[in-house]
């Protein structure tokens, strides 16, 4: 859980708010230039098969070794390592994937009216955004949150870089495991965490419900979070609805907390690889972890978000 160090008044922070202003506009800039890109290429444009699925002869066969993203499993834009909120969200219509070793990414810009992180606040409203890139079943990949200026300057930018390798343990079961980096530039008047490092393991099942676990240890912080999520997918044509949770435990430096979560997702798919998702999203902790206020003293929230995401 994030330290709570102080409460001072900071001024207007003209200048803070035109560089936050910029990060934003930097977002949207890289985005767009890549949804483009991904339009001008995306030829495979095409709704389910009667059974559901998206793959046509067009479509490479699946890999062998799905690597799962971090932004599914890991590197929560929104909240905790759920797969569906985590940055990319996962669709029935952007199921195919490509074989062997060809470079893959992933795009993803989004604002959310809070930043929650496995269970515990670290802003209110916020525009976050990356790039993942993926080669064969390696993949490694850049994630910034940058919360929106406020009068007390109170919220960190955080940037996060990552990258793991994901392989088979049998033929409906896959592992995962890498490394993430927290890199923060600023002190928030509210929380102030220094960077740091952690080592990251998970299991994912190829099933209806897409269960996962994931445990971390973050080596600087010196703290334990192990997490299981589940998803369903709801498909109406273009649009999915995804539905799903994820549950966890933390634990370090003497506060330990268990947390839940509830999401639901409607995603429409523009093409098998753009798409636009608004979701709502519950959670709620067994120790006071998140905002009311500017005090850490309530156990549940409520926010909402808008996704895009692109790839190829």
């Amino acid at each position: 859980m994030p330290a709570v160090i102080r409460i001072a008044y900071a001024g207007k922070g003209d200048n803070m708010n035109v560089r936050k202003s910029g990060k934003t506009l930097m977002f949207a800039g890289i985005f767009a230039a890549l949804a483009m890109s991904v339009a001008a290429n995306d030829t495979d444009v095409q709704l389910r098969h009667a059974d559901g699925s998206i793959r046509s002869t067009n479509t490479q066969a699946q890999k062998t070794s799905p690597a799962p993203s971090q932004w599914q499993q890991a590197h929560a834009s929104t909240a905790t390592s759920s797969s569906y909120n985590a940055g990319v969200a996962a669709s029935s219509y952007d199921a195919g994937s490509s074989a062997g070793n060809t470079l893959e990414f992933e795009a993803v810009l989004r604002w959310d009216s809070e930043y929650i992180f496995r269970g515990a606040q670290e802003a209110k409203q916020n525009v976050s955004g990356g790039i993942e890139a993926r080669y064969g079943s390696a993949y490694g990949g850049v994630w910034a949150v940058a919360p929106t200026p406020d009068d007390f300057n109170s919220y960190q930018n955080r940037i996060d870089v990552y990258a793991g390798y994901g392989f088979d343990i049998s033929g409906a079961v896959y592992g995962d495991v890498g490394v993430n980096g927290y890199i923060r530039p600023d002190t928030g008047t509210l929380f102030a965490q220094d960077d740091s490092i952690e080592a990251y393991a998970g299991i994912t099942w190829d099933s209806e419900l897409s269960p996962a676990i994931y445990g971390y240890y973050d080596f600087v912080l010196e703290r334990f979070t192990i997490e299981g999520s589940a998803k369903y997918v709801v498909p109406f044509g273009r649009t999915d609805l995804v539905i799903g949770g994820a549950a966890g435990y933390s634990s370090g430096n003497g506060f330990d907390y268990s947390y839940f979560q509830a999401d639901a997702e409607l995603v429409h798919n523009f093409t098998r690889n753009t798409s636009i998702g608004l979701g709502g999203h519950w959670a709620v902790s067994t120790e006071p972890t998140f905002l009311d206020g500017l005090a850490i003293t309530s156990d549940n929230t409520t926010w909402f978000g808008i996704r895009l995401r692109t790839g190829q």
